[in-house]
């Protein structure tokens, strides 16, 4: 179990150090019977109180998952198109078609999917909120979502004006279309804001 790993470690680091519960609880600010449960696997601990514990015990958090039962850090994900400068990534986008603008959503749809799954490997094990590699992949994907969104959009737009000749607004960056999201859902909002103001 996760929970027995971490205690075991948390154990063994310390006594490797020559330190007490209460001297590491001075140490770190966590309770010494939080450390004590924690020890004996009777508490799962918080992610921000494993870093705590790892920086009084000077040792990686990532320490603590050490062992038989961890989750191993998972190797970065490859994501070319979300990591693809912007402007570079515009021109490729305003050179799709309506099938290459399909490709394009599934490429980046499927690099979300692949930072989604980096981004559970790395909390499973046991890397908090401040790990640099944690506040990457979460900005890597966002990025990965307004692009999805983006190709979405403009295939869809393209399709309707080849389909049914339509004459809607193609746009070709990234940034017009979510700006333009962005605009509908605020609308959609003040409306509904509206609407529950002239009901009450």
């Amino acid at each position: 179990m996760i929970v027995a790993t971490i205690g075991e470690n948390l154990r063994r680091i310390r006594k490797s150090k020559r330190i007490g519960q209460v001297e590491l609880s001075g140490l770190s600010g966590v309770a010494q019977g939080g450390i004590s449960a924690i020890e004996t696997g009777h508490r799962e601990p918080f992610p921000s109180t494993l870093d705590r514990l790892a920086a009084a015990l000077d040792v990686p958090t990532t320490a603590f998952f050490e062992g038989e039962g961890a989750s191993p850090i998972p190797p970065r994900p490859r994501t070319p198109l979300t990591e693809e400068p912007e402007d570079r990534f515009d021109e490729r986008f305003a050179a799709t078609d309506v099938v290459s603008a399909e490709e394009l959503q599934e490429k980046v749809g499927a690099e979300f999917d692949k930072l989604q799954g980096y981004i559970r490997g790395l909390k499973a094990a046991g890397i908090g909120g401040d790990d640099l590699r944690l506040k990457q992949a979460r900005r890597r994907l966002e990025e990965a979502k307004r692009r999805t969104y983006a190709a979405t959009s403009r295939a869809t737009d393209l399709a309707l004006n080849a389909e049914f000749g339509r004459d809607r607004p193609v746009y070709d960056t990234v940034a017009a279309y979510v700006g333009q999201g962005e605009a509908v859902a605020e609308y959609l909002a003040e409306e509904a804001r509206t609407t529950h103001r002239d009901a009450g």
